[in-house]
């Protein structure tokens, strides 16, 4: 498990750091107490801090911006258009990722004095591990990494201290932890905050832009809910769903009709190529088929849509719901009879669980020890100097 955390306590933190604009020594970031920061560890996490930045304008944008994976992790390669972007908090993308790699070195240092506190150690099997994985992956990368300015100790450094984040918030967090964490709270937290579906979407506007028809808001609003009557009647949901691609299909064949008698050879190698694929995938037997599963904190397909299915949607029922653009049937199923989601996803659950906990408990730890940030680092150590842009 990664834990990436924001030290949220910003204004905490500023009234702390003493800055040193006299100071000529570029090699360390910041120093908690007297425990120094390499500025490796810094530039390495700017690039989490990218990714952190790319994840959070998909969720509040996906129509704008791509899945983080598109831009992350491309070394050599900074998209300029994306660093100037804003963020929700009206702060730039560069910013954030300064910001979020200045928090997460002094969280480090806390972290370290935690797991020392704790009594936690690396064993020597443990140690090997850590040795044999951070070998691997640095021989596979270390050319990219230095160019950007990241040692080996740094590096090193880092995978060592997610390994000990994740220590540490187990001791506190995990069952029988400090923080007296039962089977039983886990798994309330699952079922009040994930949501199990089946849907289908009737769309009645492409834009928000767009003044919408009357006319075709009412007709999908009647289609929706005669798919809603036939539900609740007893129909399969997923014999429903497949009805429903069927009908969408005809009319697209319909419109697009007079396009693909002007096809060429090229368009008809393709679309054989997709009906052999999409037959294959038909041979696999898929277990739950047609499921989508959320959070409370999902964007997808949009922020009412999620919001409507937790607050509207009671589970065992199917409900028609809107947001700006469509109608949906929504199934809402029993995510609790789904024991693999909860096995499979049991770290992510407690992480989101007692992320905010871990957050706090970090800050006030923080507000205990001297933050010397230095200023000289700081200036040369951008995202746009750490790295070449576009």
């Amino acid at each position: 498990m990664k834990l990436i955390k924001r030290i949220i306590a910003a204004a905490l933190v500023f009234a702390l750091a003493l800055s040193l604009a006299g100071c000529g020594d570029t090699t360390w970031i910041c120093k908690v107490d007297d425990q120094s920061v390499a500025s490796g560890l810094y530039i390495y996490y700017q690039t989490e801090g990218y990714g952190d930045a790319l994840y959070k304008l998909y969720q509040e944008d996906s129509q704008t911006y791509m899945m983080p994976y598109v831009y992350y992790y491309n070394f050599g390669y900074v998209d300029t258009e994306i660093l100037n972007s804003k963020m929700s908090d009206g702060t730039t993308v560069e910013d954030y990722i300064n910001q979020y790699a200045m928090d997460m070195c002094k969280q480090v240092v806390v972290v370290d004095k935690l797991f020392d506190e704790l009594g936690l150690e690396i064993d020597a099997d443990m140690q090997s591990v850590l040795d044999n994985s951070v070998r691997t992956s640095w021989n596979d990368s270390k050319d990219s990494w230095e160019e950007i300015g990241v040692s080996e100790a740094s590096y090193t450094a880092a995978q060592i201290e997610s390994y000990k984040e994740d220590q540490v918030f187990n001791a506190y967090y995990e069952v029988g932890g400090l923080n007296g964490t039962t089977e039983d709270d886990v798994k309330a937290f699952f079922a009040d905050n994930y949501a199990r579906i089946k849907y289908m979407t009737f769309n009645f506007s492409d834009s928000l832009e767009d003044a919408v028809d009357e006319g075709k808001k009412n007709e999908q609003l009647n289609l929706a809910n005669e798919y809603l009557d036939m539900a609740n009647s007893g129909s399969d949901f997923d014999e429903l769903i497949e009805q429903y691609n069927s009908y969408l299909e005809s009319i697209a064949k319909a419109e697009g009709e007079e396009t693909e008698e002007a096809a060429d050879d090229t368009d008809e190698a393709e679309a054989a190529e997709d009906t052999d694929e999409a037959e294959a995938a038909e041979e696999e037997e898929v277990e739950y088929p047609n499921e989508s599963v959320l959070s409370k904190e999902s964007t997808y397909p949009s922020e009412k849509f999620v919001n409507y299915v937790f607050t509207t949607c009671p589970v065992g029922s199917c409900t028609v719901i809107q947001d700006d653009l469509n109608f949906y049937l929504v199934q809402r199923l029993d995510i609790t009879e789904r024991t693999d989601l909860y096995d499979d996803n049991r770290e992510s659950i407690i992480t989101d669980l007692f992320d905010s906990d871990f957050t706090g408990l970090i800050n006030k730890r923080l507000s205990g020890y001297t933050v010397t940030t230095n200023d000289k680092s700081v200036k040369r150590y951008t995202v746009k100097k750490a790295f070449p842009e576009d």
